[in-house]
């Protein structure tokens, strides 16, 4: 079972406002439960499956704003959860965020199958190598030009690169000039190898 919890950390003066309307914009995504408003700057979702959590992630990481705490219950089916499970994710989520934030920050936390120091050790690794793969993956995401936000939200979409050159009126080969220069490769590497360290970490009670 996955969970993320996001904090509100940029600079919008109405944040309040901004906030609840990201909450309501994020609940609509496909396999994301209701985000719930923890106060002016946070809010928390369970999630059911790791595409849909690296969905989410991107979005928030794309939006430069945000800090962002991801957890994980190992051993749980991802869908159909009772409330006391869901309750039990969005917590670890929330505990993954330190006292002091900043925006673009991902941490992660893993609840061990029990309390051997193995258990721990392999948990604390999991969650050290997620959170590196979205350190780097921000990192390509907060280098992008406006016109290379477009070009790959377009692809994130769904569109192939012909589809969003013609939706951005430019040719095949700008459109493929505008993804190298926006490391839409390294995005889409980074978003499966966050997808597959989510289901290994997820899957492994």
């Amino acid at each position: 079972m996955l969970a993320v919890h996001a904090r509100y950390r940029g600079r919008e003066v109405r944040r309040a406002e901004l906030v609840r309307r990201s909450a309501e914009a994020l609940s609509t995504l496909q396999g994301v439960g209701e985000f719930r408003m923890l106060g002016v700057e946070d809010i928390c979702a369970a999630i059911d499956s790791p595409e849909a959590l690296c969905d989410i992630v991107m979005a928030l990481l794309s939006d430069g704003g945000w800090a962002i705490g991801i957890g994980i219950v190992p051993g749980a089916p991802q869908s159909g959860q009772t409330e006391e499970v869901e309750e039990r994710v969005r917590g670890i989520a929330t505990a993954s965020l330190p006292g002091r934030t900043r925006a673009g920050g991902v941490w992660v936390r893993i609840d061990a199958a029990d309390t051997s120091r193995a258990s721990a050790s392999r948990a604390s690794a999991d969650s050290n190598d997620i959170a590196a793969t979205f350190a780097l993956v921000g990192h390509v995401l907060s280098k992008r030009t406006v016109e290379g936000r477009e070009a790959t939200s377009l692809m994130r979409s769904g569109l192939n690169q012909n589809e969003a050159a013609a939706e951005l009126g430019i040719s095949k080969q700008a459109m493929s000039q505008r993804l190298q220069a926006a490391g839409w490769q390294v995005e889409s590497g980074g978003w499966q190898l966050a997808v597959n360290l989510i289901r290994r970490a997820g899957t492994t009670p």
